[in-house]
């Protein structure tokens, strides 16, 4: 049943029950039921989920949504058939296995609906639901305490420490058992199987959990898998239980083989199933290669220290495949979470999918997996060939297959087009071997997988006869250039409109989907600037209207980003443009006198609460805003400047990352106020303080450079909130203000570095992947003049483009349909602004600096935008070029 009929049978049985005053909302997972006069409810309580097999699931929606209607409850159950069977296969949401309906009774209700909906499905199997108890031992209806939904009207929510409405912090009482509720996880068991040991877990998982263990009888290391009844269920596969017996029954047949773990037990607790085996060692390649880096490819050269050699690495895995194939096993699941790394040593793990004496359970993993597999065509030995090259594309840039799309061809497709972007159309090497072995030319496969298990440096460049492999010719990656761009533009307008438009038909505002980060604010941001293309006019009245009525009924304390400053920025540059909501237009807000920013950063604090209310200024004129903006200054002074070492900086020093470097959590947003502050202001204070910090910020971005170029750099070392290009913007920005060209020249070597990352980055949004260093580039390119900053753009634009799916001329990054599949932070408003800028050749981005909107008069040689005191009279304006002699005599201390 689709989500079509299911919603439709849904709105039948609200016909039949004569509920009519129930409200029906659909969204892209739940069908939510909303009563027309819903019991006040706490903001934390007491809710019951009822759990169901897919295949039960409409039999169950008809046989209880007559009894749930009768409660007046507020009820959601999965939007369709196929949604539970994603919710359930523990994978995709492992935290959603079982909620199939989920209800919020008040309190004085649990106990009874509990037990009723019990006695009603008493002996029905189904999932279990994790971290929850049941009513009845026989009875898939479960309970626990969390928050209830946070859309419901502000008025209908009692606080959660209101009398008689137990907040998280409050004791409870268990509904069901009279006893002390206690809230915290409950601990894993000690002991499994009556003689494991849990000493650590490795995995947890919806499917199941994996425990490191000792086995108390002899002291051995082992490993203990578990497989959950009735979660990932197939009507031609069974559930997970079944690929536990089926790696048994494979383990047992490659007993005394090298490069796999060795059977020891299996065995059952209640409706679970265990299976032991031997461990083989501490890090799966997903984990090492996060802990030790990646691997790097060296040719006949003997390769880095520590065993970092992607050559030798594909000796190894390709000498266990052949060696698993040789014994008449095919793995078909084969991927970076299912090869352990233990120093030299690789070893195979996982063989619940494992075909061997013409036996085999049908599946496989995403991208990993070919297409041919992925479509239950007859195991084959290249089908291991495939996951072995693409395991090897995993190790060198730390990034999974593209599989963001229905299009089964696709993984391969984007791996042959990066390796043609890394090396052209003629790889030689490793390179050339790993295309070979994604080619789907079976004999073309078999071939490189041999000379690979050789380890024989005459394979690689320069020896007599090396072919260089073909597939690559054939896949060349797409061509960006501004003509191209401006086409992809178009499209994920169009997207992003769409996207829009189910938001605003979604569930009713909040906090989260109000902001400039992930809400409405960011996505008029951007919209605003396509005024002039069809449709945009319509959905910007609807997102101004949607705004402005939910401003007065959701909490949001000031903050760009996340809070309410940022969407009175957003309020006050539509109506600016001629997008009026009328009476009901919020004015923005001024932070009351005795506030005080929580923290010092561009999110939620007083750098971006300063930076806001710079733009609203310059917006509006009102000194109300300059003077929070000064408020927000002084409170950042007087704090000491942010050090390495401070307690957000939790990678290694080796990832390169320290968020409190970072343009968002860190010094390189609270410089960004000062810098502006003083342009806009003329303090010389201001501005000393600003240089200062500057040049702080150069020496640590200057160290995080240095450690960005090496094999442990993660890829938030280039991203904008944490890494190099947000601190290069505020680079650019101070060279610009102080006139001091080795803060741009260093803005532009933390561009080059990050070009370099471009490969390592898998997400496509401005906060965290390709678009925001995209943005960077083009930063770059209009400070420069242009030159070659714009073809390092149009390279951004075309890694981003690897990642995603669709066609050349329309991608689809996967984030479309998702719960902040619009949104400026990391869906489709921020990737189409990178994409907008890259196309015309400039232009703003969605949310400008103040130095962005002041710059015609800042940039000249008279003086500042006229500044105005905290209230009283305007201060005397400081031409900003004097500002600059003396800041470069030293009369203004920096």
């Amino acid at each position: 049943m689709d989500s079509a009929e299911l919603g439709d049978a849904v709105a039948r049985a609200l016909r039949a029950h004569r509920a009519p005053g129930y409200q029906l909302r659909r969204d892209a997972t739940w069908l939510t039921l909303e009563p027309a006069d819903p019991p006040v409810l706490p903001a934390y309580g007491w809710k019951l989920h009822v759990s169901c097999r897919s295949v039960a699931f409409p039999a169950l929606v008809e046989r209880l949504l007559p009894e749930l209607l009768a409660t007046g409850c507020p009820v959601r159950l999965a939007r369709s058939v196929s949604v539970l069977a994603r919710l359930n296969d523990g994978y995709s949401v492992p935290g959603a296995v079982g909620k199939a309906i989920t209800v919020y009774p008040d309190s004085s209700r649990v106990r009874r609906l509990g037990l009723s909906l019990a006695r009603l499905l008493r002996g029905e199997p189904a999932p279990r639901v994790l971290g929850e108890r049941r009513v009845d031992p026989a009875a898939p209806v479960f309970y626990g305490y969390g928050p209830f939904p946070a859309d419901r009207d502000a008025d209908r929510c009692a606080g959660p420490t209101d009398p008689g409405q137990p907040g998280p912090l409050t004791r409870l009482v268990d509904p069901f058992t009279g006893e002390p509720a206690e809230l915290r996880p409950a601990d894993p068991p000690t002991v499994l199987g009556g003689h494991y040991r849990v000493i650590a877990g490795i995995y947890e998982s919806g499917r199941g959990n994996v425990y490191r263990a000792v086995d108390e009888r002899d002291g051995g290391r082992v490993v203990v898998k578990q497989a959950r009844a009735h979660v990932d269920e197939h009507e031609e596969a069974g559930d997970v239980r079944l690929r536990l017996r089926n790696e048994r029954r494979v383990l047992e047949a490659l007993t005394g083989m090298r490069g796999v773990p060795r059977f020891l037990d299996h065995f059952r607790h209640g409706d679970d199933e265990y299976l032991v085996t031997t461990d083989a060692g501490p890090y799966n390649l997903a984990d090492d290669v996060a802990h030790h880096g990646r691997y790097a490819p060296t040719g006949p050269a003997p390769g880095p220290p520590g065993g970092r050699s992607l050559d030798r690495l594909a000796t190894r895995l390709a000498r266990a495949v052949l060696e698993l194939h040789r014994r008449g096993v095919i793995a078909r699941d084969l991927t970076a979470r299912n090869v352990v790394i233990d120093g030299d040593r690789v070893t195979l793990i996982d063989f619940g999918l494992a075909a061997y004496g013409g036996v085999h359970v049908p599946g496989g993993t995403a991208g990993y997996a070919p297409a041919r597999q992925r479509r239950h065509e007859p195991p084959r030995d290249t089908d291991d060939l495939y996951a072995v090259g693409m395991i090897l594309l995993f190790a060198a840039d730390g990034l999974h297959p593209v599989t963001v799309d229905d299009n089964l061809d696709l993984p391969r497709r984007r791996a042959l087009q990066s390796i043609h972007l890394r090396c052209g159309g003629r790889p030689t090497g490793v390179w050339a071997d790993i295309a070979d072995l994604l080619s789907g030319d079976d004999e073309t496969a078999r071939a490189a997988a041999r000379r690979l298990a050789t380890g024989d440096p005459a394979r690689h460049p320069g020896a007599p006869g090396r072919r260089r492999a073909g597939p690559v010719n054939r896949s060349r990656p797409p061509e960006l250039n501004p003509e191209a761009a401006a086409g992809i533009a178009d499209q994920l307008l169009t997207d992003l409109l769409a996207a829009t438009d189910r938001m605003l038909a979604a569930a009713g505002p909040t906090p989260q989907g109000m902001a400039v980060y992930r809400g409405a604010a960011g996505i008029g941001l951007e919209l605003l600037q396509h005024t002039d293309r069809p449709g945009v006019v319509d959905r910007l009245r609807a997102l101004v209207r949607h705004t402005a009525r939910a401003v007065p009924g959701v909490d949001l304390p000031p903050g760009l980003l996340t809070g309410r400053t940022g969407v009175d920025v957003f309020l006050q540059r539509a109506r600016a443009a001629g997008f009026d909501a009328g009476p009901e237009h919020p004015a923005p807000s001024v932070p009351a006198g005795g506030w005080r920013a929580a923290g010092a950063d561009l999110m939620t604090g007083a750098a971006g609460t300063g930076l806001g209310h710079l733009l609203l200024y310059a917006d509006t004129g009102d000194p109300a805003h300059l003077a929070v903006a000064r408020r927000c200054a002084e409170a950042i002074r007087a704090a000491p400047a942010a050090v390495a070492g401070a307690a957000t900086d939790r990678l290694p020093a080796a990832a390169a990352v320290e968020p409190s470097a970072g343009r968002a959590w860190g010094l390189a947003g609270s410089t960004e106020l000062l810098l502006c502050l003083a342009q806009v202001s003329g303090d010389p204070a201001v501005l000393a303080d600003a240089a200062g910090r500057a040049a702080l910020l150069a020496r640590r971005a200057e160290s995080l450079a240095q450690r960005a170029g090496g094999p442990r750099a993660a890829s938030l070392a280039a991203s904008w909130c944490q890494g190099l290009a947000g601190m290069a913007q505020t680079l650019l920005l101070g060279g610009s203000v102080l006139g001091d060209r080795s803060l741009t020249a260093l803005a532009g070597r933390l561009g080059a570095q990050c070009v370099t990352l471009l490969p390592r980055i898998g997400v496509p949004g401005q906060c965290c992947g390709t678009a925001g260093v995209g943005n960077l580039l083009v930063d770059l390119a209009l400070q420069s003049g242009g030159g070659q900053w714009w073809d390092e753009a149009a390279t951004a634009g075309r890694h981003l483009l690897l990642r995603a799916g669709g066609t050349a001329r329309h991608p689809r990054f996967g984030a479309e349909a998702g719960t902040h599949g619009a949104s400026w932070a990391d869906g489709l408003a921020g990737t189409l602004g990178f994409l907008r800028r890259l196309a015309r050749r400039g232009g703003p981005a969605a949310l400008p600096t103040p130095a962005d909107v002041a710059a015609p008069t800042l940039a000249g040689d008279s003086r500042a935008v006229r500044p105005a005191g905290d209230g009283a009279q305007p201060d005397r304006p400081v031409p900003v070029p004097a500002l600059r002699r003396s800041y470069r005599a030293g009369a203004v201390a920096g």
